[in-house]
């Protein structure tokens, strides 16, 4: 199978809210290339292990921002992407879907998310200190192994604040990391939504090699809306825009008591983003920051 990767260049301040619009509008596999965060690749944050690869990864990050997604070869686009790209500076590229992915694999590596938790591709092999919970990662189309400081800033409220017994809900679930290390930390169960068909896939493969399969249910959802349950914990790794619209609804999918963790919040959104949070019902618990991103840990009042 090939794809047709949509490339679209777009200034710094604008990413955010750009992959928001396209996360919306029903475009899969969202790549989003920050060149602030080429310094997260270059210097040990916070003195985690960090093992990144390859200039390579360096100079496509430190080049123009853009935001890639991808379709099937003939697929048309659909009116709502067609109208966001319109006008935009876009190129397109055909992509055999096994070039695709190896392309990528050269990219992850074993990487330690917070003091106790590493996430590790399964193509790689690592040696775990003690006590450390290792989560194999298969990232296929859906991308991600947890590198992103979008992801491990979650990771890093979930071991300050997530405790084993939690009915959890992970919405935005991409590659299925979330959901897999809330197993991997005593999850009672949880229940997986994204609106890419990729996502879906790729979260029901990483839930089955790390052995989660049973505890994980995986959904297509849109932010939830149509879910009739009470979480527990509401895991939630998305962009700024879409923390802001899941707090219209986020109250009716959680449990008194509940935990809230918001993340993909860049630090111009974060203060609009917190607003949106307590008036929803929740306390602030604390708030993970690096470079220009922040992930929001709350407890529902």
């Amino acid at each position: 199978m090939r794809y047709v990767e949509y490339k679209i260049y777009t200034a710094e301040e604008e990413l955010d809210e750009l992959a928001g619009l396209l996360a919306i509008a029903g475009a899969g596999g969202l790549v989003i290339n920050d060149p602030r965060e080429a310094e997260v690749f270059e210097h040990e944050p916070h003195g985690f292990l960090w093992n990144y690869v390859g200039e390579s990864v360096l100079e496509e990050l430190s080049g123009r921002p853009y935001i890639s997604f991808y379709i099937e070869e003939g697929q048309q686009l659909s009116e709502e992407l067609a109208l966001l790209i319109r006008g935009r500076d876009v190129s397109r590229t055909l992509l055999d879907d096994a070039d695709w992915l190896h392309k990528w694999e050269e990219y992850y590596v074993p990487i330690r998310l917070s003091p106790h938790i590493v996430a590790k591709p399964v193509w790689k092999e690592f040696e775990p200190l003690e006590g450390d919970i290792v989560v194999d990662i298969d990232p296929g189309m859906a991308f991600g192994t947890g590198s992103s400081p979008t992801s491990y800033l979650s990771v890093r409220l979930m071991e300050r604040f997530y405790g084993p017994g939690l009915e959890t809900l992970d919405i935005g679930c991409g590659t299925g990391i979330l959901s897999v290390i809330a197993a991997k930390l005593g999850a009672s169960h949880v229940t997986a939504v994204d609106l890419d068909p990729e996502a879906i896939i790729s979260t029901e493969k990483n839930a089955e090699i790390n052995g989660c399969a049973e505890l994980i249910d995986v959904r297509t959802s849109d932010l939830g809306r149509d879910l009739d349950l009470r979480a527990d914990a509401v895991l939630a790794n998305l962009t700024a825009e879409l923390v802001m619209r899941l707090c219209a609804h986020v109250g009716d999918l959680c449990a008194p008591g509940a935990l809230f963790i918001a993340s993909g919040i860049i630090d111009d959104k974060e203060e609009a983003c917190v607003r949106e949070i307590e008036a929803a019902g929740f306390e602030i618990l604390g708030i993970e920051r690096d470079d220009c991103w922040s992930a929001v840990a709350a407890r529902r009042s």
